[in-house]
């Protein structure tokens, strides 16, 4: 009798301290729902939440704009959230959404772009940056007797000085390691606004303006935009005269990879599939009183036709087959 009613004691007081776990809310504005990046990265948090099992997850849909991410931010406070993380590309915005956080005492953290009093998480820029810009200069000095004609510059300005950084690691790590460095108004500097599509129109509107170029490099802020650039020279006519890398290694930017005769080159790894993980610990973390660091970096890799299959070996089966 003695054992068993140990045994119900035990029980129950496992009942009660099940009960009464924490249960968080947690509002998550994405980026885009239009972009395949953004898309693992919510599909990696929403993984993870039910994983965790204390978390209810509430999404948003930044769709690239402040304006609809101050909006979501007050929907959130509405609804009482205990933690917000924010994707979002506007840095104007930053100021106004952090002030209405904090009036409210919630938490945030801010991926990619940098909120003020926001916990930072994404990538560590200038080396993802440089890491592209090194392999893109290898195989210049392999390709094309170690130099090129001009360079296209796919940036997001809107965002600010840290996505800059990531412009700026892949134009130093090129011009440091390419046999010969291009002058400076060889460099042409164009807003992709983030997109494909804005990506194709500038690159559309400039390829024409440089005419003797043979030997076109381009650097792009995501994998998107690096598409963009491959479809204008393919509508120009100048597929061949045009290599690129980009940022992310999201789907898209590994199929071309994995394409044959891709002018793709490779992409530096974010795996914003595994972004939920890191993302709702932290969260957690901060809620419960724990020590988190400011900033919070990703691992990067280049992914090239060379390692495509070390880490994606099982969506490209039939080219690692090869």
């Amino acid at each position: 009798m003695k054992n068993r009613f140990l045994i119900v004691v035990l029980v129950a007081l496992m009942a009660v301290t099940v009960g009464f776990a924490q249960t968080y809310r947690i509002g998550f504005a994405n980026l885009s729902e239009d972009i395949a990046f953004t898309q693992l990265v919510r599909e990696g948090m929403q993984r993870k939440a039910a994983e965790m099992g204390n978390i209810e997850l509430i999404l948003a849909d930044n769709k690239l704009d402040g304006a609809i991410a101050l909006s979501n931010t007050e929907n959130f406070i509405t609804q009482g959230v205990d933690g917000i993380i924010h994707f979002q590309t506007d840095q104007a915005f930053g100021n106004v959404i952090m002030a209405r956080a904090r009036k409210a005492g919630i938490p945030v953290i801010a991926i990619d772009i940098p909120m003020p009093g926001a916990v930072f998480f994404g990538a560590d820029n200038y080396f993802a940056g440089q890491l592209a810009g090194e392999a893109l200069a290898a195989w210049v000095n392999a390709n094309w007797d170690g130099s090129a004609d001009a360079m296209l510059v796919l940036e997001l300005p809107q965002s600010g000085p840290i996505p800059a950084a990531r412009m700026q690691g892949m134009i130093e790590g090129f011009q440091a390691n390419v046999n010969t460095a291009l002058a400076e108004d060889s460099i042409i500097r164009l807003d992709s606004k983030n997109t494909q599509e804005e990506s194709f129109r500038v690159v559309s509107d400039t390829l024409p303006s440089i005419p003797n170029a043979k030997k076109i490099v381009a650097i792009t802020i995501n994998d998107g935009t690096g598409q963009g650039v491959i479809a204008a020279a393919e509508a120009a006519g100048r597929r061949d005269q045009i290599i690129v890398v980009g940022q992310g290694a999201d789907p898209t930017g590994l199929a071309a990879i994995a394409t044959e005769d891709s002018r793709y080159l490779g992409s530096t790894g974010y795996f914003p599939e595994n972004y939920g993980d890191k993302l709702l610990e932290a969260m957690v973390d901060m809620l419960e009183g724990k020590a988190v660091p400011p900033s919070i970096y990703v691992d990067h890799v280049f992914i090239s036709k060379d390692n495509i299959c070390d880490f994606y070996a099982d969506d490209f089966q039939d080219f690692c087959k090869k």
